[in-house]
């Protein structure tokens, strides 16, 4: 009896059905979730800075750091060490948005916002997560 109910219930739960030749299983369908690709390991992240810190102006360093970092994961102080090679301000606070969601420890995220200088780049970056 235990397994009669059993089988009704994986049929119910799973969308499968009962016919006279036994029980059809469809595949279960599982939404799709943004994984990175690879986890960014810290001599990842130093080879990042390294190729990041090889260009010499502002907009080449932040396409750098786009190109290196996609397909990403990372944890918040590894997002402080890549923004250490940006040179101006907006410039960390324009990378420390675009690494936030290939961040693993969201809940962490305060030490990258304390890592910026300017009050008003931290208050921005705090806006951001909070309608992210």
């Amino acid at each position: 009896m235990k397994k009669v109910i059993l089988i009704l219930i994986v049929i119910a739960l799973t969308g499968c059905g009962i016919f006279e030749n036994g029980i059809i299983i469809t595949k279960p369908t599982i939404p799709s979730i943004n994984i990175c690709e690879n986890v960014a390991t810290d001599a990842n992240v130093a080879t990042m800075k390294e190729k990041i810190d090889s260009q010499a102006y502002k907009d080449e360093r932040m396409e750098r750091a786009n190109l290196v970092t996609k397909g990403y994961c990372f944890i918040s102080a590894q997002v402080v060490k890549i923004m250490e090679s940006m040179v101006y301000a907006e410039a960390k606070l324009e990378i420390a948005k675009q690494l936030y969601e290939q961040t693993t420890d969201k809940e962490n995220y305060d030490v990258v916002v304390d890592s910026l200088v300017h009050k008003g780049d931290r208050d921005k970056l705090k806006t951001y997560i909070n309608t992210h």
